[in-house]
């Protein structure tokens, strides 16, 4: 995934280079507020990370760790199921709902599962059809329907389908009308419903589809989703065609919900699975120098841990109370106040330290090891 967040935070760097165009070890709150302004981060929300940085001058692992503190929910745990996995997709039109569905299916694909589409959004042919054409070209079966035609009833066929054939996922569109208009509200409820009552579990994930060229403007949109069905998680899309990327902190912020992937391109490998560290670190970059110094005295680079041992270390201190916010800093889930990681004077453990510098808990390096 190495320089994939880059390519799409791109136009976010050159809006942020023009606050700021030299990097810094340490940057103003004045100024720092006005970066983050321009890369669309809401306002109320930077209010919110201002008040918690109590110097007035920010260094990046501060910064880091209130920007990581937003996405807190961005963990998502696969619910347990039986074949087919279903994942339904909602999002009102233009927001880049079937090239997703498609990328979606091509990782799918790519995993050695089998895909079938079921065509729901039978409110405009023109969705049915573009459907199908990705179908066709990706080579996977779609079940469909003329225009018109109850969306429930596909989306029940396509699980049933699914299930026949012995298939791994099915991924059913929806309608994307504005989400204002009461009888899509409906419509959405009676699909989630209809596909309980095809497989057990179904839908497995609710996924909205979030336009990243919209910024802050898509949170209403994405609430009124959310009240309707539920909404598992989000995939930001067109990342790469905008300037707000600091948005993501804000949506992320104000739904309490995971993001899944992000769209940094057009082709299949451009949907990349979101990692807030890395996304958090691209974000920095074009404005902080990286303190090697503080590298140095924690020792925890989370970007050279694998998935696995950053899950491990995570648990294993969530277990003692604490929650990892960056590679700098934990917080006290009682509390809520906030501790540095260090690493001790021999190298050998891991300890969480508080201002006083005494250690409140120490981890030794086996910590994330197998």
């Amino acid at each position: 995934m190495f320089g994939f967040f880059k390519k799409g935070l791109q136009k976010t760097a050159e809006a942020m280079k023009s606050v700021a165009p030299q990097k810094r070890k340490t940057i103003p709150k004045d100024e720092l507020e006005d970066i983050l302004l321009e890369a669309d981060v809401e306002y109320d929300l930077i209010e919110i990370m201002m008040r918690e940085l109590y110097e007035d001058e920010v260094k990046r692992e501060q910064l880091e760790s209130k920007l990581l503190a937003t996405l807190a929910w961005a963990n998502y745990e696969k619910p347990e199921y039986e074949k087919p996995f279903v994942d339904l997709v909602i999002g009102v039109n233009g927001a880049g709902k079937t090239t997703t569905i498609a990328k979606l299916t091509q990782r799918y694909l790519n995993e050695g599962s089998r895909v079938l589409l079921g065509a729901s959004d039978t409110f405009r042919a023109a969705a049915i059809e573009q459907l199908t054409r990705w179908a066709d070209r990706l080579g996977v079966p779609i079940v469909s329907s003329r225009q018109g035609h109850d969306p429930s009833a596909v989306a029940y066929d396509a699980i049933e389908s699914a299930k026949a054939k012995g298939l791994e996922h099915v991924i059913i569109d929806t309608a994307g009308r504005l989400h204002t208009q009461t009888n899509l509200s409906e419509e959405l409820k009676k699909i989630v419903r209809i596909c309980g009552k095809a497989h057990e579990g179904a839908p497995h994930r609710k996924i909205l589809i979030i336009d990243g060229t919209q910024g802050n403007s898509a949170i209403a949109q994405a609430k009124a989703f959310n009240d309707i069905i539920d909404v598992d998680g989000i995939i930001i899309t067109k990342l790469d065609g905008t300037a707000k990327g600091g948005s993501l902190f804000s949506i992320a912020y104000a739904l309490r919900l995971p993001i899944f992937f992000v769209g940094v391109g057009e082709k299949p490998e451009d949907l990349v699975p979101f990692d807030k560290y890395e996304f958090v670190s691209d974000f920095l970059d074009p404005i902080f120098e990286m303190d090697e110094n503080a590298l140095a005295q924690t020792g925890i680079d989370f970007n050279r841990l694998d998935d696995a041992q950053r899950k491990k270390l995570a648990e294993v201190m969530r277990a003692d109370g604490f929650e990892m916010l960056s590679k700098h800093f934990v917080r006290d889930m009682g509390s809520w106040k906030e501790y540095r990681l260090n690493v001790n004077e021999t190298g050998s453990a891991i300890e969480i330290v508080d201002k006083e510098g005494n250690i409140l808990k120490m981890y030794t390096s086996d910590t994330v090891s197998d």
